[in-house]
């Protein structure tokens, strides 16, 4: 059975709200520098526009992503501003809400003895996984051409287990190979 993307993102849609407040997001957006004072566009919209309403706000019009997200929260913007907001900043504030959710998941699932921590400083984990996207975004993400795809993002993670803490999160091209990496990621090693 072949699941769209709408309803393979639902279910982390919402365990995000399970986890995350509007208080929360505005405090995080600010952190990050998504938002510097108080304006008509929050952290909170941007999570509602990308995450709630919208898992196609990639290929819907920036008309319709304004218009659900004014239906959404109240919040009205013109389609140039909306534009203006997917900036750098907005990813890392994205990149942050997912990587929150992550943390929250596997220290909810994760019982390690405290006996096996006493042995060791850190326990990382690094893995990557990589997806599809459509080729429009090839130029962006180039993929390894699998499937007659030539758009990919893969995502590596590395995560220390005896801290909780994720250790490095990018998203990348689909066609960057493991190791690569890896071999970034040696200057942290003990």
């Amino acid at each position: 059975m072949n699941l769209s993307i709408q309803e393979e993102l639902q279910p982390f849609a919402e365990e995000l709200q399970r986890y995350i407040t509007p208080v929360f997001l505005e405090k995080l957006a600010s952190e990050l520098g998504f938002v510097k004072r108080k304006r008509k566009f929050s952290g909170s919209d941007l999570a509602t526009i990308c995450i709630w309403v919208s898992q196609r706000v990639t290929s819907d019009p920036l008309v319709r992503l304004c218009s659900r997200l004014h239906a959404a929260t109240g919040t009205l913007l013109r389609p140039e501003g909306l534009n203006k907001r997917f900036n750098a900043k907005a990813v890392l504030f994205l990149k942050h809400i997912l990587s929150l959710l992550l943390q929250q998941k596997i220290c909810e699932q994760t019982q390690i003895s405290n006996q096996l921590f006493a042995h060791f400083e850190r326990i990382r984990i690094m893995d990557a996984t990589v997806f599809q996207v459509p080729n429009t975004l090839e130029y962006i993400y180039p993929g390894s051409g699998g499937c007659a795809q030539t758009a990919g993002i893969k995502i590596p993670l590395e995560y220390d287990l005896h801290s909780g803490q994720f250790l490095n999160f990018q998203v990348g091209p689909g066609k960057k190979k493991d190791k690569t990496f890896g071999t970034e990621c040696l200057d942290t090693l003990r």
